[in-house]
């Protein structure tokens, strides 16, 4: 009986000796893990406030006669590429083209009747022309006639010779033929002005096509412009599409009804693919961040939540804000989510460095 409970102390002794061994190895363990976190640096922070932004803006703007006759979005409305935003009235500018459209087909077949005209002209001789040929009827009809009264003259001066006809006669015949002559001379300067006359008409019928010609580039022009303008505003049939991938709108300038100006905007649309977050870091801190410091951002309205970000613009210029001097800096999201809203105050914490 004693004999078993000698051999039952000396096993707890036993036992107790090994656990107090194990307890004096744990302790060098333990040390050397309190001397490592006390030697683990303490990361240092920049405190900031700032807002979310957007680095991109989409301005709404037509310059087109037109009216606005529906708006199909509102102020604070989320849009993605291929919403419609804007119903026009085009009745305005559909009528400038449809009016260009018809004079552009006069003025082509004006120009076609002209090539015609004169193509023409030149394939006929001028001595055809009606004109040309009556002057020269009358130019043959004079000169038979002073051939007749050159003939009697001839005769009369044999008579006068003879004594047979009295001498005022003669000068009466003698004078209607000088006449004649002059009669001759007279048609044959007709007939050579209704020759230029008709040259002059063949010259200005050219410069009248080249005229028309110049008419109907400058009608085509006009009215590819009209159509550009349409083509280049974004306009789909009479629809103003968004053509942002991940938008929301942040204000609208017109209403229904209004008149478009080419110098307003009818609204803008903030691009939330381009998030940003603009901070103002106090003069002292300054020294302490740069270029491609770390950021972690926490929006107030939700403070549990956080966002990572890198430090792309540091401004030159320093700004006062609240009675405080403070340098702008701008802060790139690594990450976003639909929670993080344009405008929303946010606090910041960058890494110094």
């Amino acid at each position: 009986m004693m004999k078993k409970v000698l051999i039952i102390l000396l096993v707890m002794l036993t036992i107790l000796f090994a656990a107090g061994c194990g307890k004096k190895d744990d302790l060098p363990a333990l040390a050397d893990q309190e001397q490592e976190q006390a030697e683990t640096p303490v990361q240092q922070t920049v405190q900031a406030f700032g807002t979310v932004k957007t680095k991109q803006t989409k301005g709404i703007m037509v310059d087109l006669p037109a009216s606005i006759e529906k708006i199909h979005v509102q102020e604070g409305q989320r849009v993605k590429k291929g919403d419609v935003l804007i119903t026009l009235s085009l009745k305005e500018i559909e009528e400038q083209i449809k009016e260009k459209e018809g004079s552009l087909k006069i003025a082509e077949l004006e120009l076609q009747k002209l090539k015609e005209d004169i193509g023409n002209r030149s394939n006929e001789n001028i001595d055809n022309e009606p004109e040309i040929i009556q002057a020269k009827n009358n130019l043959e009809k004079a000169q038979m006639e002073y051939e007749k009264l050159e003939k009697d003259l001839s005769n009369k001066a044999v008579l006068l010779k003879e004594g047979a006809i009295p001498q005022k006669e003669f000068e009466d015949s003698k004078g209607a033929l000088e006449q004649k002559q002059k009669e001759i001379e007279n048609e044959k300067i007709s007939l050579e002005n209704l020759k230029s006359k008709l040259r002059a008409s063949n010259n200005i019928s050219e410069l009248d096509i080249k005229i028309k010609e110049q008419n109907i580039i400058s009608l085509k022009s006009q009215l590819q412009t009209l159509k550009d303008k349409i083509a280049e505003s974004g306009i789909k049939g009479n629809e103003i599409i968004c053509d942002i991938p991940n938008g929301v709108i942040e204000k609208i300038n017109n209403a229904a009804g209004d008149r478009l100006n080419a110098e307003k905007q009818i609204m803008s649309i903030l691009d939330l693919d381009t998030l940003i977050v603009w901070a103002n870091v106090a003069e002292d801190f300054i020294k302490d961040i740069k270029v491609g410091s770390k950021a972690i951002i926490s929006p107030l309205a939700n403070p549990d939540k956080e966002y990572e970000g890198t430090v792309s613009r540091i401004s030159n210029m320093a700004v006062q804000e609240n009675g405080e001097t403070v340098v702008p800096v701008e802060i790139t999201l690594t990450e976003v989510d639909e929670s993080l809203l344009p405008n929303f105050n946010i606090n910041i914490k960058i890494i110094a460095q």
